[in-house]
């Protein structure tokens, strides 16, 4: 049996007729550019996250940045960001003009009066471990929270929506998110109306206005209406990824050797990952078997903290998507079972 991490073709054939209705019609129309579709989608976005507004952009790391700029965060400022955490999350500080300063896996940080803003991310569909204390800190220093949702769509805390948190939260639409375009597809999400205008401005070169310089960051409007096609299924997405989740965990509960993801309550399951100290030989005996896992490392332009380089270098990604059958799920949890019983 051959099992891909993210089959997007299965997905494809899935919706496929809903998805060509919407692709004809856009392109017929010649609707391509910042048109009613992307439009729909920003309030679909916003309604569900449970903010004012939303923008379309070209990706989340586009959506990082642009809150940077729109806090007039740069040169001399610092930005708070966890070592564990894809590139982007510091490479938009630094492409900004300000300095990254991170923290580890343990949540202990150390800032000057420099710090601006923090970046919690809340990763693998979880919410930052330490989102509580980071609410409360961010209100006694004055600092504007950017939420980096890129991976916790639908995820809750304390009742409420990852992007309903901070001054501006971020998403991905990339094909392997959740919520997936066939492309690269990214937002930002607040309540504060300027930075809502500013951020619109900005997108589109501040064509009618010229008053800065502005980057092109368009969602394009295909894009746009084959994710309001999926964002009908969201629900039903988000329950089929917790239904295999907890097929790992109850197959998988009890091996010596594999630490398993926490069920915490309110995330999601952007991804289903396990940590151990053979990591690459499981790795490599999965792959064997014709199961396609990814080794969960983030290589950043620094070195990364110690906790969150263990933890990468021990964490292995399994096949989590709404597209896997049972019968896939169980041969998985079969074929690890037998490289810890080797």
């Amino acid at each position: 049996m051959q099992i891909k991490f993210f089959n997007p073709g299965l997905g494809y054939s899935k919706m496929k007729d809903e998805i060509i209705v919407e692709i004809d019609r856009v392109l017929s129309a010649g609707d391509l550019v910042l048109r009613k579709d992307m439009e729909d989608f920003e309030k679909s976005l916003a309604e569900y996250v449970g903010v004012k507004y939303a923008v379309a952009l070209n990706s989340c790391t586009d959506a990082l940045y642009l809150a940077l700029r729109a806090l007039k965060i740069g040169k001399g400022d610092e930005v708070l960001v966890p070592s564990r955490t894809f590139v982007a999350s510091a490479q938009v500080i630094v492409q900004a003009g300000a300095t990254p300063v991170f923290y580890d896996i343990d949540g202990k940080m150390e800032y000057s009066d420099n710090i601006k803003a923090i970046i919690p991310v809340h990763i693998e569909g979880e919410f930052d471990k330490h989102f509580a204390d980071i609410l409360k800190l961010a209100e006694e220093k004055g600092w504007h929270i950017i939420e980096d949702s890129a991976q916790a769509l639908g995820a809750t805390f304390n009742g409420h929506k990852a992007g309903s948190f901070g001054t501006i939260a971020c998403f991905s639409f990339y094909p392997a998110k959740i919520l997936g375009a066939y492309g690269d597809a990214g937002a930002l999400v607040t309540d504060d109306k300027d930075i809502y205008e500013w951020v619109k401005d900005c997108r589109n070169h501040f064509k009618d206005s010229n008053a800065e310089w502005g980057i092109n960051s368009r969602m394009d409007n295909l894009q746009a209406a084959v994710l309001n096609v999926k964002f009908k299924y969201l629900d039903q997405i988000l329950k089929i990824r917790k239904n295999i989740a907890d097929m790992y965990t109850e197959g998988l509960r009890g091996i010596m050797g594999l630490e398993l993801p926490p069920h915490t309550e309110g995330r999601v399951w952007q991804d289903y990952i396990v940590r151990t100290e053979q990591r690459d030989l499981l790795y490599n005996f999965l792959k064997e078997q014709g199961i396609e896992t990814l080794k969960n490392n983030y290589p950043f332009p620094v070195p990364k903290l110690p906790q969150a380089q263990s933890y990468e270098d021990e964490t292995l990604r399994l096949p989590c998507n709404e597209n896997l059958t049972d019968e896939e799920i169980l041969e998985i949890i079969s074929k690890i079972k037998e490289f810890f019983k080797q």
